[in-house]
């Protein structure tokens, strides 16, 4: 299964579900599973230092970047396409579906 999520507000559910499967513990070890971690996750997540509000490099378990928004539809049916036993579930946030590509 592939989880593709689109670059913009759609990024924190791929934040989440990296610290729920312990990604971002393995990555960032302040970032423990009790309550000071999830601390911690919370107060650097947008802001300077700290992870972005969206998919980026520095998320645990992501592949790229994605770039401008309006492609997660284009990158999750191209994999299925490339292996059709594959299940992709695509992430679209707010501002994506709202772009020409998306469309």
């Amino acid at each position: 299964m592939l989880y593709p999520a689109g670059p913009g507000h759609g990024g924190p559910a791929l934040v989440a579900a990296g610290y729920l499967e312990g990604n971002c513990t393995e990555t960032y070890p302040a970032v423990g599973t009790d309550a000071e971690g999830i601390r911690r996750l919370f107060r650097q997540f947008s802001a300077p230092g700290g992870i972005p509000s969206h998919v980026s490099v520095t998320t645990p378990g992501s592949i790229h970047e994605g770039g401008e928004l309006g492609y997660v539809l284009v990158h999750a049916f191209g994999a299925v396409m490339d292996n059709p036993d594959l299940i992709a579930l695509a992430v679209v946030g707010d501002g994506e579906a709202e772009t020409g590509p998306l469309e």
